[in-house]
């Protein structure tokens, strides 16, 4: 029977893959090595006649190591093969699939076999069709062991590089802090941004003076002092926004001492070779190199900003601590002027305004039609009277209600018992499947049987996994139902419970006007 799914050629280069010199953009990179990996892939398919009569599709990940097999490219690959879309791979060798010596042999001798996948590496000299039936040869096994060996040694030699010339100075770093630039004449060298800088300066003037991060803030935005955003990608600036500079952004920068002209660097450590994430260092086994560049403030204004901020925060969570309340409407209020979530602040001990909710927007934006503030009691007053108010029109609802609950749970119990009988079938089916393969590899059945065998199961097990995940969301939904609060129509104050059944959002105007946006309709409900 003809084969009619795809060719893929798959073209990987990592970084660490790159030693020319030259290169210095991933454009270079895209036309030098992948171009040469797509060049060599598509003259093999050329010259044999079976393959350059078939589809082709490329797959290619730029910048990933092969350590790892999350890379988008590769799981698009896997994900078409799962699929029965492709019937065979090519690459340039085999550390260009992967790296892991033992991850590339379990596709080599088990998944690809078993989809009848068809996998060769060009420079390696491997066709699984040549040793269909039998494992990959030594020789390919004691090069997939080196591959690996040599990205590992590779990660050694990279992390030990870049310490090497952290050590001796250079910034090796992506983007540096805002006030600085990298030198466009020495290389891994910093310098200062003078239009950057005098933001920078200005903001720690602002901060001895004793204003708060948010004082600062608004101030900047009132003298709208361009964002960093704004300052480095003026293109993303959209025509009207409002320069919204943080307190936390503020906060970013105070805190910095990079601003004394100190480079730390070891502030996280990679759990293995491959990892995109790290584990984070504490600050006393930074390793900080002090003068390493011009500093944009003195170490007296530094210590005189972090002496009275620390002790303004202290009093700000000590007085959060002790007024901490939560109200059920929280996370549910919306300013409908800015569109942003209203915080909810309780009455202070000493008296002054009442609880209300807030629009977090308003102090610094200052947007005209944002809602400043809405007292809480009246707002929970309103959203309890149109919650009794839509029960009491559908309170004929609750015989209908009980009615329908026997057939509730006989629909139950029956999907649970579907649920658990596919299941069980499921895995007769891998069982059947793992023992066909054994049966293959030892050469009890021919490859014609084994294909036509293990085609019939993979059929039955997609069927059957697509069954299983619709009863899995009907059987989940029902089991929703049961757990759902029943609302009491009598209700006579407004709980977290009820709140989490009826309320999506609630907005709030400056008009005062409240819009209530429901969960689902109340018909659900008896």
């Amino acid at each position: 029977m003809k084969d009619n799914r795809k060719i893929a050629i798959y073209l990987r280069l990592s970084i660490e893959d790159d030693t020319s010199d030259s290169k210095t953009s991933t454009e270079q990179w895209e036309s030098n090595s992948i171009s040469n990996q797509r060049e060599l892939l598509l003259d093999y398919i050329s010259h044999d006649t079976e393959l350059r009569e078939r589809e082709l599709a490329e797959f290619c990940d730029d910048g990933f190591s092969g350590t790892s097999m999350d890379r988008p490219g590769m799981q698009e690959l896997l994900k078409q093969v799962r699929q029965s879309r492709i019937g065979c791979i090519l690459v340039k060798d085999l550390s260009r699939f992967a790296r892991d010596y033992i991850e590339l042999g379990d596709y080599l001798n088990q998944i690809f076999p078993f989809l009848g996948v068809r996998f060769i590496a060009v420079n390696d000299h491997y066709d699984s069709r040549e040793h269909e039936g039998s494992t990959i040869p030594l020789d390919t096994a004691f090069q997939t062991l080196l591959y690996d060996l040599y990205s590992k040694d590779v990660s050694v030699k990279v992390k030990t590089s870049i310490q090497n010339k952290c050590a001796k100075g250079e910034y090796v770093f992506g983007q540096v802090p805002f006030g600085y630039a990298k030198s466009e004449t020495e290389k891994n060298a910093v310098v200062v941004n003078e239009r950057e800088a005098e933001i920078v300066r200005h903001i720690f003037s602002l901060a001895e003076k004793g204003m708060s991060s948010t004082q600062i803030a608004k101030e900047l935005m009132e003298e709208q002092t361009p964002t960093v955003t704004q300052m480095r990608y003026p293109e993303r600036a959209k025509a009207g926004e409002h320069r919204k500079w943080s307190g936390t952004a503020v906060r970013g920068i105070l805190n910095n001492r990079f601003y004394l002209g100190e480079m730390a660097y070891g502030k996280t450590v990679r759990k293995c070779v491959g990892s995109k994430t790290g584990t984070a260092v504490p600050r006393e086994e930074w390793k900080v190199l002090p003068n390493h560049h011009e500093p944009l403030i003195t170490p007296e204004v530094f210590a005189l900003v972090s002496a009275f901020r620390p002790k303004r925060s202290a009093r700000r969570k000590n007085a959060a601590l002790q007024n901490r309340e939560k109200h059920p409407l929280t996370g549910k209020i919306y300013c409908g002027g800015c569109g942003c979530a209203m915080s909810y602040k309780p009455q202070s001990s000493n008296g002054g305004m009442p609880s209300h909710f807030g629009c977090r927007k308003h102090s610094l934006p200052q947007i005209p039609d944002c809602c400043t503030y809405f007292r809480a009691d009246i707002l929970e007053e309103i959203v309890l009277t149109e919650i009794g108010r839509e029960l009491m029109c559908r309170g004929d609802l609750k015989k209908q209600r009980e009615s329908l609950e026997p057939f509730r749970k006989q629909e139950w119990n029956r999907r649970k018992k579907e649920l658990c009988h596919d299941r069980i079938q499921y895995r007769h089916l891998q069982t059947e499947r793992d023992t066909l393969y054994e049966s293959y590899a030892v050469k009890q059945i021919g490859a014609g049987e084994y294909r036509s065998r293990a085609d019939r199961i993979a059929s039955q097990m997609e069927e059957l996994s697509c069954k299983i995940e619709e009863t899995e969301l009907a059987f989940s939904r029902l089991t929703e139902e049961y757990r759902q609060p029943k609302p009491d129509r009598k209700m006579k104050k407004l709980t977290q419970e009820a709140v989490d059944v009826f309320i999506q959002k609630v907005m709030i105007y400056r008009d005062k006007r409240v819009e209530i946006q429901w969960n689902y309709t109340f018909g659900d409900f008896g």
